[in-house]
């Protein structure tokens, strides 16, 4: 079965919905960046799911979404007790990615 992609250069996608993508990303690299208590193993699955969003955003290239999707959910449970903040900004992270049909 092949694996759902999103292309932002098909020219269809709100600009304003792009940037609050990047404004999402960019909250989740300095709430990382401040956090010591997360494991490396998380801390890394997290970085890809920045990593492969960020290239996808530079290129406009295509996203493999339910990569990234499931990285993030899984990210957003597991961080709700432990550090809200960081989950909240997920949940924007994935609402922002689902305006753009992801």
């Amino acid at each position: 079965m092949p694996v759902p992609t999103c292309n932002l250069a098909n020219g269809q996608i709100m600009p304003e919905r792009i940037e609050k993508l990047r404004q999402a990303v960019k909250e989740l690299e300095e709430e990382l960046a401040g956090l010591a208590s997360f494991d490396d193993e998380t801390r890394k699955k997290l970085h890809e799911a920045v990593a492969e969003i960020q290239t996808v955003l530079k290129q406009e290239g295509k996203l493999e979404s339910d990569s990234v999707i499931e990285r993030l959910r899984a990210a957003e449970e597991e961080f709700q007790v432990s550090h809200p903040t960081l989950s909240g900004i997920v949940a924007r992270m994935i609402d922002a990615l689902g305006q753009l049909g992801i």
